[in-house]
């Protein structure tokens, strides 16, 4: 959330009576603009050193709301650039401005303390300079932080300002120095409403965060109430949850800098929410998440979630009429306990302020990294995983996107009984696609659902079956593409299009088939089977006799 460093970080000698100018002063009155004048009392402004920070005797900490520390760096190296600039250029009494720092006055823990609103990324920084030149840490800078995100990005900070003082050696000397010309405008708010006001003025005016960093803050501080240990320790637990959140995925195995939330919500969550029958388009402006997601949400007690009903059966699996003429209920196994994944959610349903909101992304969270990402156990989410892996990820990225979507939603509908046939027969739908355009586009899978008799995530997220998916799949008999590619290794390799090629090769190899006309209805259903009887056989599993593709296993 800091402020952006060559506008930031500029020298003010040349007018020393109002050191708030070149940006300070007019990001100041702009916030203040947001402020009634009886609110007046309740915000502090004035200049401050560096130096006069180091020695008040409240710390500086990060509150739950605050996102991980994110400079990059190619951010560390310009702001040292900006300071050998200046003092190359400047005297010795000259003055550094360096942006307006915003802190919320509160109590934690029975001690008064500064939480940092805006200008952490800053004050993180400067505090591992401050460690690399003088061998500690600045006292009143308690900055904790939960995620190993804001720890490797520290690290890769400390790591390039030690790369940067070998190759600049003359200016060790003069940096140390430095810290006593720094100078910043402080503001100080005392009630946690003012600091949320300012925090979204400071957000629209400096670098924006992500709609889900804006929406972590708005439910964060959605949790309130008159008892203050309960907040804390709630906004924590929230915090913490979040965290989670953004370390899921599958591209976190690649960077531990990656942050998984956006995804979450762009592709999955809002797309899950709002594609619904014809109206089928892309999402227009971070305004219209942080809408849907935060000022649409509905207000709920402290700590509370309401639940919504999913119609008159909640937990049979199995009806029963007896000779007797009696009635009798096989239920159906709960899972709920400790994991996510089991909260009783569905994606549809209205977001519960606070609390309701955070558990919401826990459970999609959970639930799509045990579908596509973790190891799994079970027969039906090892076999679908393996086929993702081995021939939908051989799609374009547009349709594996559309492919992950429909599949979460059938998860989070039925469950995993039919899993592995759903995701062949939704393979082979979007496998047509692929095969008849050169060239598929971000609009493909947009004009798919919105110009289809009935959008395919309805139906999936009405169904109550696999079979009911299925039978609405094959409505549009695909067949024909696949004859038309028939001799695959002649038509595709020929055209020269690699991506057609990769898909086909991967259809081929995975049916062991050496034409595509072969990839029926049947050829699916015997390769379900078989790979099912595989995965159980590998994890010592037995096939329900009421289930003919073992996708019910006792």
């Amino acid at each position: 959330m800091s402020g952006n460093t060559t506008e930031a970080c500029t020298a003010v000698a040349a007018n020393k009576e109002n050191p708030m100018i070149n940006g300070g002063h007019g990001l100041l009155a702009a916030a203040i603009g947001e402020v009634s004048h009886d609110e007046h009392q309740d915000v502090h402004v004035r200049l401050t050193s560096f130096a006069e920070l180091a020695t008040t005797t409240q710390p500086l900490m990060l509150d739950s709301y605050q996102r991980a520390y994110v400079w990059t760096a190619e951010k560390v190296i310009q702001l040292l650039e900006d300071f050998a600039e200046f003092i190359d250029g400047e005297s010795s009494d000259s003055q550094y401005y360096l942006g307006t720092l915003l802190f919320h006055q509160k109590e934690h823990q029975g001690q008064s303390c500064y939480c940092v609103i805006d200008g952490q990324q800053r004050l993180t920084t400067l505090a591992v300079l401050y460690w690399l030149l003088k061998g500690t840490l600045p006292d009143f800078v308690q900055f904790e932080f939960r995620s190993s995100y804001s720890l490797v990005n520290v690290q890769q900070a400390k790591n390039t300002m030690q790369e940067w003082l070998k190759q600049h050696l003359d200016s060790y000397s003069t940096l140390v120095t430095l810290f006593a010309q720094l100078r910043f405008t402080v503001i100080t708010v005392t009630r946690e409403d003012l600091a949320f006001t300012f925090f979204d003025t400071q957000n629209n005016r400096g670098v924006p965060l992500g709609s889900t960093d804006l929406l972590k803050a708005f439910h964060l501080r959605a949790i309130q109430s008159g008892d203050l240990q309960l907040v804390e320790q709630l906004q924590n637990h929230c915090a913490r949850k979040w965290e989670q959140v953004q370390q899921r995925g599958e591209l976190v195995k690649k960077s531990k800098r990656y942050d998984f939330a956006p995804d979450l919500f762009h592709y999955y969550l809002w797309r899950a929410r709002n594609w619904r029958g014809s109206d089928v388009n892309e999402l227009d402006s971070r305004d219209e998440m942080l809408s849907h997601f935060g000022e649409q949400s509905r207000v709920s007690k402290i700590g509370q979630v309401r639940l919504y009903p999913g119609g008159a059966n909640q937990w049979g699996r199995k009806l029963e009429l007896t000779v007797s003429n009696d009635y009798r209920l096989t239920p159906a196994v709960q899972q709920f306990g400790q994991q996510a994944s089991h909260l009783p959610f569905s994606m549809q349903q209205p977001i519960s302020r606070g609390v309701g909101f955070f558990l919401y992304a826990e459970k999609y969270a959970n639930l799509l990294q045990q579908l596509l990402f973790s190891p799994s156990f079970e027969p039906e989410i090892n076999a679908t995983q393996q086929f993702y892996k081995n021939v939908v990820c051989t799609l374009s990225a547009y349709l594996q996107s559309l492919f992950r979507l429909a599949l979460l939603i059938y998860f989070d509908r039925l469950g995993s009984q039919g899993l592995m046939r759903c995701a062949l027969y939704l393979d082979h739908r979007f496998g047509a696609l692929r095969l008849s355009k050169s060239d598929v586009r971000r609009e493909t899978p947009l004009k798919f659902l919105r110009e289809a008799k009935r959008n395919l995530l309805d139906v999936i997220s009405s169904a109550y079956d696999g079979d009911e998916i299925i039978n609405f799949l094959q409505q549009d008999n695909v067949d024909g593409i696949y004859v038309q590619n028939d001799g695959w290794q002649k038509e595709i390799l020929n055209k020269g299009n690699k991506v057609q090629e990769r898909y086909v090769t991967a259809v081929a190899d995975y049916y062991k088939l050496s034409r595509l006309s072969l990839k029926t209805a049947q050829c699916m259903d015997d390769k379900v089977r078989a790979e099912l009887s595989n995965s159980r056989q590998d994890h010592g599993l037995h096939q329900s006799k009421e289930d003919p593709y073992g996708s019910v296993f006792l």
